[in-house]
């Protein structure tokens, strides 16, 4: 029996990551890094505490998941599960408190645990608040009418992530790392929209 879930990374993703890493002057992509891995590491926890076995660890462009193996999850352990994620971000993003004032890094590990946690909370599908809004609702109503709720509410905050981002950019010049991540979560978005509407 595998003790630790296999570790599993995009190409693309693994040539983006070393990239932003060699060319990181600000510590920027560092601090995402290390808060990506504090997140993880929470839902990595809590399957442990929930004896959910974890066959891998997926890194790709836009993130990364567990993926679970052995047997079905109960709805309350999958919210359970996906709230670890951002509930240990938001924990963490409070750690660096004590050294704002002496370390610039500091601030950036806050922030990127922060903005980790609460852009993880948001009710989109594929997110962590998209899968706990799942699991509420097909604990009250079928799963067919939770995924309909939840491609109405994955579309609006798509909407309103792109117009944020967009805004950033034509007006502040800054933002485009956000505009890119948005445009991304679109393309894998609307295939799935399609479907849905074709009654696949």
């Amino acid at each position: 029996m595998r003790r630790f879930p296999r570790f599993e990374i995009e190409p693309a993703a693994a040539v983006m990551l070393v990239s932003l890493l060699l060319t990181d002057r600000s510590h920027l992509a560092l601090a995402a890094l290390l808060a990506a891995a504090v997140h993880e590491a929470g839902h990595l926890v809590l399957a442990r505490v929930l004896r959910v076995p974890v066959r891998s660890l997926r890194f790709h462009m836009l993130g990364a998941g567990l993926v679970p193996g052995g047997r079905l999850l109960g709805y309350g352990e999958e919210f359970l599960l996906c709230a670890a994620g951002p509930l240990f971000s938001l924990l963490f993003a409070a750690l660096p408190a004590p050294f704002w004032g002496r370390s610039e890094f500091a601030v950036l590990l806050s922030c990127a645990s922060l903005l980790l946690g609460m852009l993880n909370l948001l009710p989109i599908r594929a997110f962590d608040g998209g899968r706990m809004l799942a699991c509420a609702l097909s604990a009250r109503w079928s799963p067919a009418a939770a995924d309909h709720v939840l491609t109405a509410t994955s579309l609006v905050f798509l909407l309103l992530l792109f117009a944020t981002a967009s805004y950033f950019l034509l007006r502040a010049g800054d933002g485009l790392s956000l505009w890119c991540f948005s445009m991304s979560l679109f393309s894998r978005f609307l295939p799935a929209l399609k479907r849905e509407d074709s009654g696949e």
